[in-house]
This record gives C-alpha cells, structure tokens and sequence, in this order.
C-alpha cells in the first residue's frame, strides 16, 4: 500500500470525526455481536469442555475501558500469561513458561502462527475488530488439533448487524504517534456486515527520564523502534435458509519497524549480546476463510470452513545503526513469504439428556519460501534461496456431558500426522479428562488431565545451520486443578493450581548448535485471582501468577529457565462516575525472572511495577467519548531482556464519536 493511500486513510478518518463531532469473572457483557462461524465449538449446549479448563475471556468493552490499542496490551493482566519484548523487538505471549512457539493463535478459527518458526506478531490484529478474546490456558479442547501446548489465543471478532451503525476513532501521543480508526456495523434480517480500516503511526518509543544513556543509546526516543501499520478487515455473514449459514472473513494487513539494537554491548560482559541493526522494511498479509453451518436435523450440527494465510516479510540487516549500508559480514537481506491452507469440518451431534458429541477432521498446509542474500566472511553477497513445507491432518473426537445439574465432564482423544517434504514423517496422539462439580450455588471445583502435542517448524527441521529433519513431536502432559468460589459482598475468588511436564522440547545442542529433542522441562504452580463489584459502578481485579520452570534435561547446568517470571501481580479497577466519565487504572508487578551466560551463569532481571491510567468522559448522551491515557505512569527504567530497555512515560489521548 502506497504512502499516499495512507495519507488518504489518515486524512479520511481525520476529517470524519470533524464532520461527525475470565473464566466467567473475567467476562462481560458484549455490546456487539461475536462473529462465531469460524470458532471451534462443542456440541452440549451446558458446554462442559469450558467448564472443566482455565478460560479467561475479555471482551470489547473491557479493551476499551482499558484504553487498549493492540492485542498484547489486552493480554498483559491475564493471569499465567506473560507479555515479553526480546531482541526482535516483536512482543511475545507466553503462557504458564511456554514460548510463543507453542500457543496456538487463531483469529475466527484462521490459525496465524508462522510457518516458519511457529511464532505470531500480535501486533497484526487491530484491536478495533476484536468482539471476544478466549485464553485457554490449561487443557483445552483436541478439537482445535495440535500446537496449543502452551495455550490457546482464540480471536472473535465483531459482527454486523442490522441497520448501519459506525464509530471513528483519532488519537495522537507522544512522539508523534497517531492513531485512526473507522469501523461500520450494518446488515439486514438475514445479511451482516462489519467493516473496519485502521492506521498506526509511531516514530519511536519514549526512553524513561530515568535511563542511563550508553555509546549505543543516548536516549529521549529509543533508536529504531518505529512502527507503521495499516490494517483493513471485513466479515459478511448471510443466512442462506433458516438452517443454513455462510460467511466470509478478510484481514489484510501492511507496514513496516524497527527492531531496536542491545544498548549496552560491551565484550568483556558476557551477558550482553553483540548488536545487531535489523528492520522490517516491509510487511504485508492478508488471511481470508470461507465458513458455513448447516443444522441437518434437530440433534444434528454440520460447520466447516477454509482459509488461507500469507504474509510477506522484507527483513534486512545493516553493517551500523545508519541503516543504510550492507557490505559487511553477517548483513544480508531476507524476503520470506509464509502461507498457510487449508479447511476443516466438524460434526456435532446434541444428544440432550446423554451429552454432547463432536467430530473434527482438519487438513493444512504450511509453506515457507525465502531468497535474498547474505554477506559471507569475505565481504561478498552471496544469494540464496530456500522453499519447503509441511502438511498436517488431524481428527478427533470429543464427547461431554452434564451430569445431574451439578457436575460435567468431558473426555476427547485426538491423532496428529505431520507430513514433512523431507525426512521422516511423524505422528502423535492428544486426549483430554476433565470434570467439574458444583456442590452449591457460588462453588465450583475442577480438575483436568491433557496431553497435548507440537510437531517442529519448518526452522527447526530445515534451517541450514541449525536443522535436523528427524525431529520428533514435542509432548506435554498437563494436570490442573482448581476451585471458583462466590464470596460475600459480590466478591469472586478462583485458585488453580498446574504441573505441565513438557518433554521431548526442541532446543539446539550447545556445541553442534543442531536441534534435537533433548530437553526436559517441568513447569508447575498456581494462579489466584479476585474480583470485587461490591461498589456500584466500581469493578476490582487482583491477580497473582506463581509459576517455577524447571530445566530438568539431564544435561542442564541450569535450573529455572531464563526470561520466565516466577512473580506477577496485576491489580485493576474501572469506576464508572455518576457524571459519565469512566476511570480506568491498572498495576504490573513482574519478579524473580533470571538469564545466563554461554557458561550457565545466572543474572537476576530486576524486578518492576508499570502502572497505566486512563480517563473517558462521554458527551451527546454517549455518541461522542473524549479520552486521555499515560502509560507507565510513573516512567519506570525496566528491561524484560538484558540492555533492551523498555518504554518510559507515554502520554496520549483521543476522540472516538458513534453514529
């Protein structure tokens, strides 16, 4: 997309406002419809398989209240999740210790993790689309297949609906940041639109005041960390005869960052990494999915859908921090295209009284080409070119009942098959035990047993320096239990507590720098919660996450794993005042998080406490909101990775006008 079309787009959304001037206590009440078409779902109307897990979900309203302007900032206060920005400047979602890698990542059932590494940019989806965000993070249903070790993110978004509804957001910050929005609601009886164009536009983040500056970094505004973004997102749903259902998802998105340098390189620190000057040039994606449901019978439920996923990188790395220059040893620039097929039906039989039974058969492609050229220890370009990918089938079953009015349970079993254009192909088994009882009105007690499989990336099966194409399936073997308790003065409480004994995990060996299934980790520990609406128009949420991650391989020299917190607390309130103003405040405490040296040294991260604010007053009997918000209100000078300081201070504020 040209600059001039996003100056068009920023123009367009500038002038409309002108002229228009968890678990269930994480859960509120959605204002717009969820566009569910492409979500996994089960048959038993009592949905058992929720009940059983642990299932935060968030909704639009709370996104909004909390002044949210990417998806990662929705996940930062979910207990067991864990947001982080390492060395690519990208942020990454962990869940209970997992990486990335190992969360499986759905917007409207499209699967978006890369097919390279495995990984996702949160960053991709805009938040103005997002009706519902479900965050599995115990064991989940087989029926969303393999991949989800870690968790599952599973995207809905926002659905048309009759008549024409819309609103326009305009937003500006510090260092000249901006922000637009335009999204239209519309649709008749049995015809729903939503429509939605965004732009971000960020010169770079603000350094805290509080910063040291270094050669690398003489602070203000953190070096190379700008980030542009354009997105355009569509759905239409149509409702074919009274049992049958069609609908079409389309997400496109492009743009180009930073990724910020280590800023305190030094060669006698052997906890600090050399520099590397990398940007994202350019960025352009696009997912669609073509999805029905059809009701054959009373009992009987027929959904499937297909999509595809593409995205396309210009990532490049320069000889100095000009960015200008690629002529030295180890430059290079890399243009990757990932894609993503595929298509899945499921079978849902209501068997009333007895339960509920599914069925799921899916099938996907994941392909990966790059060619560029790297500079060689001679200064010399040399080209390259690679292309390989990877099929996938999965089926599975899953069967859940009510029993009694009281308690549930749910028992699935799901088979994996990794089908590799290389090397050995590999397949796996998944199953899923859970049960719940609720003895009185207010209490729940459940517990859950899973085990849930990953297969290798194509990274790790045929990167040309790390590769190994007889990788097996990692496997993880989840246990969770946990109580939800009613308490007095509209208080809610839950505790669960977790061991997930993950084996066969893919990391490089130390000295051949070959993947290999080596690796044993043992992750375990509970997650307290609280939720207090004793106060009219007052919501409190007080978390706190413990987690100890384990290297148990037998040739470790180390024992908690690096850049995994074993303390978080996150505390947040929303006062909604008598004269239509809503104040929103939230709390992060992160603690006790190390990382090592090449020899198993061990560096404590110190810990840090961001607090985010944000003020909302609405006017023309609500159709016009003005806003203001501070980030890190307090300007804390805090690292999540040795010498990549993170943001300081960041001021912003906007109006948003509904028609």
């Amino acid at each position: 997309m040209s600059k001039k079309l996003h100056q068009a787009l920023m123009l367009y959304l500038t002038l409309g406002v002108l002229v228009a001037m968890t678990s269930t206590s994480w859960a509120a009440q959605a204002t717009v419809p969820s566009y569910e078409l492409g979500e996994i779902v089960v048959s038993a109307e009592s949905n058992e398989t929720e009940k059983v897990a642990t299932l935060y979900t968030l909704d639009a309203k709370n996104l909004k209240d909390r002044g949210v302007r990417t998806l990662e900032d929705a996940l930062v206060l979910v207990p067991g999740v864990y947001v982080r920005y390492g060395a690519d400047g990208v942020p990454r979602i962990d869940i209970r210790g997992f990486r990335t890698r190992h969360v499986l990542f759905l917007l409207n059932g499209i699967p978006l993790n890369s097919t390279y590494d495995g990984q996702f940019d949160p960053r991709t989806v805009p938040v103005e689309i997002i009706e519902q965000i479900k965050v599995t993070t115990g064991g989940g249903s087989v029926l969303y297949g393999s991949g989800g070790n870690g968790g599952i993110i599973n995207i809905i978004t926002k659905q048309g609906q009759p008549g024409l509804h819309g609103s326009i957001v305009a937003e500006i910050g510090q260092e000249d940041s901006a922000l637009g929005r335009l999204s239209l609601v519309g649709g008749t009886e049995k015809v729903h639109a939503f429509a939605s164009v965004g732009r971000i536009d960020r010169d770079g983040t603000p350094l805290s005041n509080h910063f040291s500056p270094t050669k690398a970094e003489d602070g203000d505004e953190r070096d190379n960390s700008d980030f542009e973004q354009t997105n355009v997102f569509t759905n239409l749903d149509v409702q074919v005869t009274d049992k049958t259902l069609v609908g079409l998802t389309f997400n496109y998105q492009e743009g180009e960052y930073g990724k910020p340098a280590v800023t305190n390189y030094d060669k006698n620190d052997p906890f600090t990494k050399k520099e590397k000057f990398l940007r994202v040039d350019d960025s352009e994606g696009m997912s669609s999915q073509l999805a029905f449901s059809h009701k054959a019978t009373d009992r009987f439920t027929v959904r499937g859908w297909g999509f595809y996923n593409e995205l396309e990188l210009e990532e490049n790395r320069y000889d100095d921090n000009t960015y200008s220059s690629q002529a030295k040893k180890g430059a290079y620039e890399s243009n990757s295209t990932t894609r993503t097929t595929g298509g899945a039906i499921q079978l849902n039989a209501d068997l009333q009284d007895a339960g509920g039974l599914s069925l799921a058969v899916s099938t996907q492609n994941d392909d990966w080409e790059d060619k560029g050229f790297e500079v060689d220890k001679n200064n010399v370009a040399v080209n390259y070119k690679n292309n390989e990918d990877v099929d996938q089938y999965n089926v599975a079953l899953e069967y859940e009942v009510a029993l009694g009015g009281k308690a549930g349970m749910v028992a699935g079993m799901g088979y994996h098959v990794q089908d590799r254009s290389s090397g050995g192909d590999e397949d796996a088994y998944s199953y899923l035990i859970g049960f719940h009882f609720d003895p009185v009105v207010g209490t729940r007690l459940k517990i859950n047993h899973a085990r849930k499989v990953r297969f290798p990336s194509i990274k790790q099966l045929y990167d040309i320096d790390s590769g190994n194409e007889d990788l097996d399936a990692e496997h993880t073997m989840h246990y969770e239990l946990g109580v939800e308790q009613a308490l007095p003065g509209k208080t809610l409480f839950s505790l669960t507590g977790f061991i997930n004994d993950a084996k066969d995990f893919i990391e490089k060996d130390e000295v051949t720098e070959i993947n290999k299934n080596a690796d044993e980790y043992m992750f375990h520990g509970f997650e307290v919660a609280l939720e207090n609406e004793a106060i009219d128009d007052l919501l409190l949420r007080l978390s706190y996450s413990y987690l100890e991650s384990e290297d148990r391989s037998s040739d470790s020299d180390i024992h908690q794993l690096q850049n995994r917190p074993r303390d978080r607390v996150t505390f947040e309130s929303v006062y909604d005042t008598p004269w239509n103003m809503t104040a929103q405040a939230s709390v992060q405490y992160v603690a006790n998080q190390y990382s090592y040296d090449d020899d198993a040294n061990q560096r404590r991260t110190p810990a840090f406490t961001l607090v985010d604010v944000k003020l909302t007053q609405k006017l023309l009997e609500e159709a016009l909101e003005l806003y203001v918000g501070v980030n890190n209100l307090f300007d804390e000078d805090y690292e999540q990775s040795y010498g990549f300081p993170q943001p300081g201070r960041y001021v912003y504020g906007g109006v948003e006008y509904h028609f």
